[in-house]
């Protein structure tokens, strides 16, 4: 998923932000926790109001993804 999501970040980056965490670090662990996720890789896609919008586990492909991000982002 590296690859994709850094391809994403290029293309996207300048409008939303794209955190990696991993669930060893005291920040992913409680991230982990607050999207509950459940393995590995998880993507969670948060809007501004701090709502979950999507979320899914596994590799994803890219187009699902970007589909995920435009409609996060909306209008």
């Amino acid at each position: 998923m590296k690859p994709i999501v850094d391809g994403l970040e290029s293309d996207y980056g300048d409008r939303i932000v794209f955190e990696r965490l991993n669930v060893d670090e005291p920040d992913g662990r409680v991230a982990a926790q607050t999207y509950r996720v459940r393995g590995h890789p998880t993507i969670v896609i948060v809007d501004s109001k701090g709502d979950v919008v999507w979320n899914r586990v596994g590799v994803i492909p890219t187009a699902d993804l970007m589909a995920a991000i435009e409609n996060a982002m909306g209008p």
